[in-house]
């Protein structure tokens, strides 16, 4: 059974009790990714996260560390554009062991400098790994451009220069600007009661507040229309690839046609049997990878299809791109791949039931956006009551709408920019 509850302070619970589940797992998720970092001080988001599981006013580093493993379980973390999360899996017996490792670090963590020196190496020969990723330089290009003068703009990583300039002062200016209550949404799902998780929150996180705050939904906030003045955007690297982003703004998920898009974006070309798939991989075999998918930020919502072909293949790849896009603009998806797709995803959500970590990532998407409980079942119907017009017509004015294209490629492939339209 899920039960989901807002504390006076803004802080929200949500649970599930798992019968017969021998362990749980706990995450604090905080509404705030590199978006929302600080001035001049891209990366601080990612590199909090990084300085989590160091010294705090309670245990040294090591502590830690001999704590957490023998725990046993697991712990780590991530941060994404529009959140940042915490967690870790544990047996019933050492939740509330957890629960106070958690909320120490999430509360204590005192940023020494010589940890934070050390950490920031870390980071960098992460950021050198991330820019040898092309596609990845790809996605960071278009999102500069999409999301120009807003935070949401730089690469999550942020850069060397950025990372190495963080202090520890910054570091609480940080931590006091976004781990506040209203941000902060704490899932528990396993094997533990509803009383317990409310004791554990009430035990370790609500004495740390003593303000209260209304919860972050970033459904209510003000929905980002970019201005897209420059539609290509070329990243040079020395590659014998084409690396392929094609991206225009959507809606967020908490509006009620989102769904519809996430279906559209399976048959266009997000699964084996989707129509990039089965053109440009299987009938053509010209790319290596190929797929579409729906995403959502706080800003606003992106629809995007991608693909990495050879060179010698690229111009082949983009025209099957246009040729797919224009046989979906003048006929729209068939009822047989309609079917198929509702299907798919009516199979997706059920096997994500028993996959915990989805689920808390499910749980917290729709607390986040849409502060409310997340329903498989209502979702399900949801997706069952999806007319294929209203689809066909949604999808069909997104894929009408001005795209910006991202390309990564070498100094002798201009060519192929005059094929983009």
């Amino acid at each position: 059974m899920e039960q989901f509850k807002t504390y006076d302070c803004g802080v929200r619970l949500v649970h599930e009790y798992i019968k017969d589940k021998k362990v749980t797992n706990v995450a604090f998720f905080v509404a705030s990714g590199s978006g929302f970092d600080l001035p001049q001080k891209e990366g601080i988001a990612h590199y909090f996260e990084h300085m989590f599981f160091k010294s705090t006013e309670n245990r040294t580093a090591k502590q830690l560390m001999v704590e957490l493993d023998r725990l046993g379980g697991m712990n780590n973390a991530y941060t994404s554009y529009d959140k940042t999360c915490y967690y870790g899996k544990v047996t019933n017996e050492d939740v509330e062991n957890l629960f106070d490792i958690l909320s120490d670090c999430f509360f204590h963590g005192l940023f020494l400098e010589k940890e934070m020196e050390t950490e920031k190496g870390v980071v960098c020969s992460e950021i050198d790994k991330y820019e040898d990723d092309f596609m990845d330089c790809c996605i960071d290009a278009l999102n500069n451009k999409i999301f120009e003068g807003t935070n949401f703009s730089h690469p999550i990583l942020g850069s060397k220069k950025s990372v190495r300039s963080i202090t520890s002062n910054d570091m609480k200016e940080y931590r006091e600007k976004n781990n506040s209550p209203g941000k902060l949404v704490i899932t528990v799902i396993g094997g533990i009661s509803f009383d317990k998780a409310d004791e554990l929150v009430k035990k370790y996180v609500l004495p740390n507040y003593k303000t209260r705050e209304a919860p972050s939904i970033y459904g209510t906030t003000n929905l980002f229309v970019p201005k897209i003045n420059q539609k290509i955007i070329t990243t040079r690297k020395d590659t014998k690839q084409v690396y392929f982003v094609a991206s225009t703004p959507t809606i967020r998920l908490e509006n009620p046609d989102y769904l519809k898009l996430q279906i559209a974006s399976i048959m266009f070309g997000g699964s084996m049997s989707s129509r990039l798939f089965e053109r440009m991989r299987e009938k053509e075999g010209i790319v290596y990878y190929v797929s579409s998918y729906q995403d959502s930020l706080a800003l606003c919502g992106t629809f995007s299809s991608m693909f990495i072909t050879e060179r010698p293949t690229a111009e082949r790849a983009i025209k099957a791109y246009y040729d797919e896009t224009q046989k979906v603009l003048n006929e729209g998806f068939s009822k047989t791949e309609f079917a198929n797709a509702i299907h798919m995803v009516k199979t997706n959500l059920l096997m994500k039931t028993d996959n915990i970590d989805a689920k808390q990532q499910q749980y917290a998407n729709n607390v986040l956006y849409k502060n409310e409980l997340y329903n498989v079942q209502k979702v399900i119907e949801n997706a069952e009551n999806i007319k294929l017009d209203d689809l066909n017509k949604l999808f069909i004015d997104v894929l009408k709408k001005d795209y910006v294209y991202s390309l990564v490629l070498s100094d002798k492939n201009d060519e192929l920019l005059k094929l983009l339209k």
